[in-house]
């Protein structure tokens, strides 16, 4: 363990001891069945009972895939017989050569080569065509590159972007690589943010980071607070502690969709979410029955922005699945995604297009 390293796990552990009486976390609730499960199955993979990380599993949570998973999950080099002879392995590579088919479609290569996966969290990293990634890394190099299409220009100059639902940070990484001015927030369970700590820590070794002690200490969380930091990570009971007018652009991806109802609102109702600028989302049209949810596009309030960018996203259609052991088969998603980018309206203007909302809200759920 080199000296950067062993600070980072020690910063972890002390933040982990800080949370631990901390009541605000059980106030977690009324979850997808999905994210009920993982909350309660995936932190004791890599923090122990006393709140201390087990550092030889945190070296490998992305090969190990806490809480999220990620393709390829097994070792891709061409000598391994394996990966030739089983189908679900077969089936992994062919999305994973799509997913580059993708990105080269429309110039997304030109970042997946500029930021090529990373190795921190010990990933299986499929190589192909002189390109390094996996599927997850695919998805948010796509994301990038969609978002510096539309607002290159407005991202020069220090901005704060929050993205909820962070995971371990792969979008913020990616972010800041590309526009070294921004402050990336980040907002997930501790638990995640943890992971991110020692992703974004490793992989940004002078980066300003804040923690939970920070966060917790904070009365509130504004503009002045946010800049003092690279990366700021805040659990999603601190949510209403960042200001009106503290955030440019909010960013969520697949999480929101996967939300009940009641913590959909929680994030699209509150100060930082209304006073925002900007708002990227990639999400399901209908989220049922995939998740224990009825969110649909409609509630996704898209009316109060000025539409820069609305496409279905051609990354998220489809998977493979084993077939018995030796054969694969397409599943397709049950929704496709959404891809939108906007930017928020005058109050006017927002009323003024009310009628239009109401109007495609009734067509759409008119039997």
């Amino acid at each position: 363990m080199d000296k950067r390293e062993a600070e980072i796990i020690e910063r972890i552990n002390q933040d982990l001891r800080l949370q631990k009486n901390d009541a605000k976390k059980d106030e977690l609730k009324d979850l997808d069945q999905k994210w009920d499960s993982l909350v309660s199955s995936e932190p004791c993979k890599f923090i122990n009972s006393d709140y201390e990380i087990k550092p030889d599993v945190l070296r490998n949570f992305r090969k190990l895939s806490i809480f999220i998973s990620d393709a390829p999950a097994f070792n891709t080099h061409w000598l391994h017989v394996a990966r030739y002879i089983y189908g679900g392995r077969r089936g992994s590579i062919r999305l994973l050569k799509e997913c580059l088919e993708i990105l080269q479609s429309d110039a997304g290569c030109m970042f997946l080569e500029k930021y090529p996966s990373n190795t921190v969290g010990n990933p299986y990293i499929f190589n192909y065509q002189g390109y390094r990634y996996t599927y997850r890394w695919c998805k948010h190099v796509r994301f990038l590159s969609v978002l510096s299409g539309i607002l290159k220009s407005q991202l020069q100059s220090p901005f704060t972007t929050l993205d909820i639902g962070s995971s371990y940070g792969i979008f913020s990484y990616l972010l800041k690589k590309e526009f070294s001015r921004s402050n990336c927030v980040l907002l997930d369970f501790p638990e995640q943010l943890a992971l991110a700590y020692y992703f974004l820590g490793i992989s940004f070794p002078s980066a300003r980071i804040a923690g939970y002690k920070e966060i917790a200490m904070a009365g509130t969380i504004d503009r002045s607070f946010l800049g003092k930091y690279d990366f700021v990570l805040i659990p999603w009971f601190f949510y209403r502690k960042i200001t009106s007018q503290s955030i440019d652009l909010i960013t969520n991806f697949a999480s929101l969709g996967e939300m009940k109802r009641k913590w959909f609102n929680f994030y699209m109702k509150s100060e930082p979410f209304l006073s925002a600028k900007y708002f990227f989302t990639v999400n399901r049209f209908q989220s049922a029955p995939t998740y224990d949810t009825d969110l649909t596009v409609l509630d996704y309030p898209l009316a109060d922005f000025k539409k820069l960018h609305f496409a279905i996203s051609p990354i998220f259609s489809h998977t493979y699945t084993r077939e018995y052991l030796f054969f694969y088969k397409k599943f397709i998603f049950n929704s496709q995604y959404f891809e939108f980018i906007g930017e928020r309206l005058e109050e006017g203007t927002q009323a003024d297009l009310l009628k239009t909302k109401n109007y495609y809200s009734k067509l759409y759920t008119t039997p």
